[in-house]
C-alpha cells in the first residue's frame, strides 16, 4: 500500500468512530516502509485543521459538498490538507495521486467521475488559500484566528472565558502545533548513550525531566531499541511530572490507580518504586489487558493487579494510602497529537465528562485512609474539568487539604496556577501536553 492510500484509509476509518494512532500501527505492516511517514503525516495534518480544511472545500469549490459524492470529498480534504501543510512533498504529485483515487470512485459505485473537480479545486486552493489563511491568522477576532488554526469556535470562545483572550488565542495556537514522542527510561538506561545511537531521529536527553529522552519525530514504539525489553516507555512529558509530583508526597503503602487506562503511569511508578505495590482499575477490560502487557514487558507484573470495572462501584482490596485519579476527559490538552478529539467534543459531552469526574474524585476521596494522598488530574485545559470539578467537591467536605506542586527546573516555566486549585500546564513544546493535576492530602 502506499502512503497516501493508507493515508486514505486511515481517514475514512477515524471517521468511522476509530482513534488516528490505531488505525495508524494497525495499516502500518501494509504500507510501504518509505513512505509510512507520509501516511501518519498526511492524516495528522488533516485532523488537526479539519474546519479550516471544510471551509477552504466550501469557500472554493463551485458545488456544494452535499452535491459531493462522499468519497470526492473524502479525497479533497486532505488533498487541501497536503497542498497547504505537507512539506516536503511536491503539490503536483499529491494532486495527481489523489485524482487517479477520485477517478476509481465511478470504478467502486457507478458514481459519476469527479476527478476534474478534485483536480480544479486543489489548483485553485494552491493559489489562493495561502492569502486567505493569512488574513484569518492577522485578523483580531478570536474566531478567524481559531478557523486559521482549526479549533471549533465554541472551544475557543470556552477558552477566552477560562483564560482571558491573550491564554486563549495562544492555546488556539499551540493546539494546531506538531508534537513529537518523549520516551521514559526506565532506572539504569543511559539516556545519551540511547539517544546517540538511535539514528532514525534527533534524539536527546530532555532538560526538563531526568528520566524523559526527545525524539524529533513520531516512531512505531515497538520497532525502538530497547522497548521490547522495557528500557524506554512512550509517555509524555506532562504526565511524567504529574507520577513525579505525586511521588514526591507518597507516604508509601498501597497505591491505587483509580482509572489506569492501559497502565503507562502504574509502569513510571513501579519502575521508580521497588517497593510500590498497585492496584489498578479500568472500566474497559481491553485496555486493563495492554495494562497487564504493559506491566510485564516493564518487569513488574508481580507488583500490581488490574480490575475492570467502574470504578465508582468498585472496592479496593486494600484501602489505599495514595491513589492517582487520572479522570476520563475532554482531552483537549492533546489534541495536537490526538485531533481527531477536538471534532467529536461538544459542549454537551463537557458538561457530562465534569460530572463523571466530579463524582470519581468525590468517591476517591472517601477511599483514601487518614493522612494519605489523593492527586487529580486530566489531559484537559477546560476549568469545567479542572478546577470547577475540585471546587465542586471541596465546597461538600473539610476533609481534604492541598498540597503545592512546585515544579523544579526549566518545566516550571510552562506551569500556570490553577484558579484557585492545582496546576496547569499548556502545551509549549512537542513533547508536553497540556495537563492538569491537583494534590490534597485527607487529614486524619
Amino acid at each position: 500500500m502506499r502512503g497516501i492510500e493508507g493515508a486514505l484509509l486511515v481517514l475514512g476509518e477515524v471517521e468511522n468512530g476509530a482513534f488516528a494512532a490505531e488505525s495508524i500501527r494497525k495499516a502500518w505492516e501494509n504500507i510501504v516502509p518509505s513512505e509510512r511517514r507520509l501516511t501518519a503525516t498526511l492524516v495528522y495534518i488533516t485532523l488537526r485543521k479539519l474546519g479550516l480544511w471544510r471551509h477552504l472545500l466550501m469557500k472554493y469549490c463551485k458545488r456544494p459538498i452535499g452535491a459531493l459524492h462522499p468519497k470526492t470529498v473524502s479525497v479533497l480534504l486532505p488533498g487541501i490538507a497536503g497542498v497547504i501543510d505537507l512539506k516536503n512533498f511536491k503539490p503536483a504529485v499529491l494532486v495527481s495521486a489523489l485524482v487517479q483515487q477520485a477517478k476509481a470512485v465511478k470504478n467502486e459505485s457507478g458514481a459519476p467521475q469527479e476527478s476534474a473537480l478534485v483536480n480544479a479545486v486543489l489548483h485553485t486552493v494552491m493559489e489562493k488559500a495561502p492569502a486567505y489563511i493569512e488574513s484569518l491568522m492577522k485578523a483580531p477576532a478570536m474566531r478567524d484566528q481559531a478557523l486559521a488554526h482549526g479549533v471549533p469556535g465554541w472551544v475557543a470562545a470556552e477558552w477566552g472565558r477560562d483564560w482571558g483572550m491573550k491564554d486563549a488565542k495562544r492555546l488556539v495556537s499551540l493546539s494546531s502545533a506538531e508534537t513529537w514522542m518523549s520516551l521514559r527510561s526506565s532506572p539504569g538506561v543511559d539516556r545519551s548513550e540511547w539517544s546517540e545511537g538511535y539514528c532514525e531521529a534527533q534524539a536527546r536527553p530532555s532538560d526538563y525531566l531526568s528520566s524523559s529522552i526527545r525524539i524529533e519525530s513520531n516512531p512505531y514504539p515497538p520497532g525502538l531499541p530497547g522497548y521490547q525489553e522495557g528500557l524506554v516507555t512512550p509517555q509524555g512529558e506532562s504526565s511524567m511530572w504529574a507520577v513525579e509530583s505525586l511521588l514526591a508526597n507518597w507516604p508509601g503503602g498501597r497505591l491505587l490507580d483509580m482509572c489506569a487506562g492501559r497502565g503507562i503511569k502504574s509502569g513510571h511508578i513501579l519502575s521508580y518504586c521497588e517497593n510500590a505495590e498497585i492496584e489498578g482499575w479500568d472500566i474497559s477490560q481491553a485496555r486493563t489487558r495492554s495494562a497487564e502487557r504493559e506491566a510485564k514487558r516493564l518487569g513488574v507484573l508481580d507488583r500490581v493487579r488490574f480490575v475492570p470495572g467502574d470504578a465508582l462501584t468498585l472496592t479496593p482490596a486494600e484501602q489505599p494510602s495514595a491513589i492517582l485519579l487520572d479522570a476520563p476527559c475532554s482531552g483537549s490538552g492533546t489534541w495536537g497529537r490526538h485531533p481527531e478529539g477536538k471534532w467529536r467534543m461538544t459542549p454537551a459531552k463537557l458538561k457530562r465528562a465534569s460530572e463523571l469526574q466530579s463524582l470519581l474524585f468525590s468517591r476517591a476521596a472517601d477511599m483514601i485512609r487518614p493522612g494519605g494522598v489523593v492527586m487529580y488530574c486530566t489531559c484537559s485545559v477546560f476549568r469545567e474539568e479542572n478546577e470547577q470539578v475540585v471546587g465542586t467537591v471541596l465546597a461538600q467536605r473539610a476533609d481534604l487539604a492541598e498540597l503545592p506542586l512546585k515544579p523544579d527546573g526549566p518545566l516550571r516555566e510552562f506551569v500556570r496556577r490553577g484558579r484557585p486549585y492545582g496546576a496547569v500546564l499548556f502545551p509549549e513544546t512537542p513533547w508536553t501536553d497540556g495537563f492538569y493535576a491537583a494534590l490534597f492530602r485527607k487529614k486524619q
